[in-house]
């Protein structure tokens, strides 16, 4: 308690520490959200975040009323970005990070690619989001989903990868 204490005083803290902090203790909501705020982290209003949750850099926009359960990972090498009301299920991978395919290039260089998720959506438990994706508002994305490619609003997109299946 005495590192969350220590932090507290200060402006900024590393990623690292805010994370196992958020991780480790045993802290009120409210507490939790300001030592994601101070590594950087952008939560536009009341967010319910469930511990563990993982994250590298702290890139990460969350709007209102959102939703994020425990065990999730998001690999923010640049911006994800959640908008409102959306609920993200239990292990839910956000990666914003990939490496290119040819082996001469995969060990020494990285692609990064922002994620953006609309307002008013729904994650399955274990669903994983790869680079680039854009997912429409009121969008629901069925458990254990791979998305690989944008999915507009107002659909059901389910599999891996993940495909339309239907109009909400």
């Amino acid at each position: 308690m005495l590192f969350y204490y220590l932090s507290s005083i200060c402006k900024s803290i590393k990623v690292s520490r805010a994370r196992s902090l958020f991780n480790t203790k045993n802290l009120s909501r409210k507490k939790r959200n300001t030592l994601l705020k101070k590594s950087g982290v952008v939560l536009d209003g009341e967010i319910t975040i469930v511990a563990p949750f993982f994250y590298e850099f702290g890139k990460i926009t969350v709007g209102d009323n959102a939703y994020i359960n425990s065990g999730c990972v998001f690999l923010d090498n640049t911006t994800i970005s959640i908008g409102a009301d959306s609920l993200i299920g239990p292990h839910v991978t956000l990666s914003t990070v990939s490496h290119p395919i040819s082996p001469a290039l995969r060990n020494s260089d990285v692609i990064t690619s922002p994620i953006k998720i609309g307002c008013n959506v729904w994650l399955g438990a274990g669903v994983v989001v790869l680079p680039g994706i854009t997912i429409g508002d009121n969008s629901i994305i069925a458990a254990n989903s791979v998305v690989t490619s944008n999915v507009p609003e107002n659909t059901l997109f389910a599999g891996a990868p993940a495909i339309f299946k239907r109009n909400i």
